[in-house]
């Protein structure tokens, strides 16, 4: 198989070597992947690249529509359904005027959708780099006590959250729950004194 047109991150390579010895098992394996790790641009390209390249183009245009609705803005993901099926693949002209965005691409900014694609890479890196990490022994660390901040949770009140607990089997909670929604709302007391009487 040709060389991929674009690089992808070290996390996807195994997917593409097993696309190369058994397209229907490298398909499967990373669609597999991309419903587990959920929004993910160039995940959803690659995908629609193995489509395309096994002559699934309805698929394909699927999964770059996808890609597409995952990176907002990139150049190259907003035109990557029109490159896949157009016969120059990306050496293709891009359209001047998108149907799906009042935006127009000047093609003479960018030198190659490949760097783009290239540049977008880099920053979902970076902001996987920026993941919450546990510190280590000895290691400086925020001990805010966030107990304060979870204590106003418990002071939320809503006829949702009345329900919630009727279902949940905490009938005299709903009940108390109703009573300040009485106070809250006069407008609506006869029907929350109808929830109660219905709980009693």
């Amino acid at each position: 198989m040709a060389e991929l047109p674009f690089n992808i991150p070290q996390s996807l390579r195994s997917f593409n070597e097993r696309f190369e010895k058994n397209p229907k098992t490298g398909i499967t394996k990373l669609s597999r992947h991309l419903k587990k790790r959920g929004p993910d641009a160039v995940g959803h390209f690659l995908l629609a690249w193995f489509y395309h390249l096994d002559d699934q183009n309805s698929l394909a245009i699927k999964e770059a529509l996808k890609a597409k609705t995952y990176a907002p803005g990139s150049p190259l993901m907003e035109h990557l359904h029109y490159f896949l099926v157009h016969p120059e693949k990306f050496e293709a002209a891009v359209p001047v005027k998108s149907y799906s965005s009042s935006k127009k691409l000047n093609q003479s900014n960018r030198k190659s959708p490949i760097l783009d694609l290239d540049s977008l890479i880099a920053m979902l890196e970076a902001v996987e780099s920026k993941r919450i990490k546990i510190p280590a022994e000895g290691e400086p660390f925020d001990d805010t006590d966030l107990a304060k901040q979870a204590e106003a949770v418990d002071d939320i009140i809503s006829e949702t959250l009345a329900k919630i607990h009727v279902v949940q089997g905490k009938k005299q909670q709903a009940i108390e729950m109703y009573h300040q929604l009485k106070e809250i709302n006069p407008d609506k007391s006869d029907h929350y004194q109808s929830e109660i009487d219905k709980l009693n």
